[in-house]
């Protein structure tokens, strides 16, 4: 990662002079604490929720075109289990799929350009275009994208490209209310493909799809049971946005669906994917979210002895201390078949949330 910071410290501070220089810029240093205790399978244990840390750096070029960098890592103060698919590290599950989270792993590292005609182009680890319509149903405090192929084989979805992309180039732009997103991944001897779309109607209501493709190295096909040499994931969605209400459904179909059945078996089922994702804003102070995460393997496995499913409905409720400070509580009730333990359980959290950014702008450089 410091090739990433070098990369920032030198580009934005080019063409910098010894005397007084007004820079139209500005810093943002944000992030999100998130810690509860969950009771589960006769447990109750405290856990991280995801909780990060980061910052971006914007500034204005000339003729229209700007800049933006970002950093961004996640924080494992608390090791053990986490709910979360969220704050699964960008660790090649290929290469040792049961390692212990580091205390502070990458998230995001990205260099941006763009204009508002020509668009943007972005390198770095960044959110994949195919997770633009992921998110349509990825949205809740504790649970949720479980069911897309998002975060592939209990990673981020790094080295798929569905989750955090590693190593990735995207092109992204904006056609009155169309919006495209393009994505490359350069491992050196393979490369990723993804492509979303997405249609914005006036009244709220948008609209998309997307496809990823990733290339499966001869050690993922040694590793993986049936996983063959790509991993393919199409998925489209609904979603509604307006007032106090939020309503999506996603629908995915994966080639590629990776679970752990123990320490020496690691399964790629192909699935069906369905996630629903509902909210509503009571006031200002209460908030309410439920939905659902399912996937159904499409043929018995031998090596599971039965058809694959999860399916988990959710639940939860904010109470809002301050716009950026709530507590929340949580439900996951699981009627699942043949998938990982912690997918199976039913899960019950109790939890504090705080939210900051703190930015600045307008400089005077000296």
């Amino acid at each position: 990662m410091y090739k990433y910071i070098l990369i920032l410290i030198s580009f934005f501070c080019s063409e910098l002079r010894a005397q007084n220089t007004n820079v139209v810029d500005s810093i943002s240093f944000y992030g999100w604490i998130r810690q509860h205790i969950a009771v589960y399978d006769k447990n109750m244990e405290l856990q991280d929720n995801s909780p990060r840390i980061g910052t971006s750096i914007y500034r204005k070029l000339q003729n229209g075109w700007w800049a933006n960098a970002q950093l961004e890592y996640g924080i494992h103060i608390v090791q053990g289990i986490s709910f979360n698919k969220d704050a699964n590290s960008a660790q090649q599950l290929i290469a040792n799929p049961f390692v212990t989270a580091a205390a502070f792993t990458p998230r995001l590292a990205t260099v941006e350009m763009g204009h508002p005609i020509w668009g943007t182009i972005t390198i770095g680890k960044q959110w994949g275009v195919y997770y633009d319509i992921g998110f349509y149903t990825d949205n809740f405090n504790l649970f949720g994208g479980s069911a897309n192929g998002v975060y592939a084989g209990g990673t981020d979805g790094g080295w798929s490209g569905t989750g955090r992309a590693d190593k990735a180039i995207q092109y992204r732009n904006h056609f009155r209310n169309w919006e495209l997103g393009v994505q490359t991944q350069l491992f050196g001897n393979s490369a990723n493909f993804g492509i979303a779309a997405q249609y914005h109607f006036p009244t709220g209501l948008s609209i998309g799809a997307a496809y990823n493709s990733a290339k499966i190295s001869t050690q993922g096909q040694f590793l993986i049971n049936d996983i063959g040499k790509t991993n393919n994931n199409f998925i489209a969605g609904i979603k509604y946005n307006k007032g106090k209400l939020y309503a999506a459904i996603t629908s995915s179909i994966n080639n590629g669906d990776i679970i752990t059945v123990n320490d020496s078996t690691i399964l790629a089922l192909a699935t069906n994917g369905y996630e629903m994702s509902l909210g509503y804003i009571l006031s200002q102070k209460w908030s309410f979210d439920g939905g659902l995460n399912l996937a159904v393997a499409k043929k018995y496995n031998q090596y599971l002895h039965g058809h694959y499913r999860l399916l988990q409905y959710i639940a939860g409720v904010d109470y809002f201390i301050t716009p950026m400070t709530r507590i929340y509580a949580s439900i996951r009730m699981s009627d699942s078949k043949f998938v990982d333990y912690l997918d199976a359980v039913n899960v019950y959290a109790l939890g504090f949330r705080y939210d900051f950014d703190f930015s600045k702008g307008n400089f005077l450089i000296k």
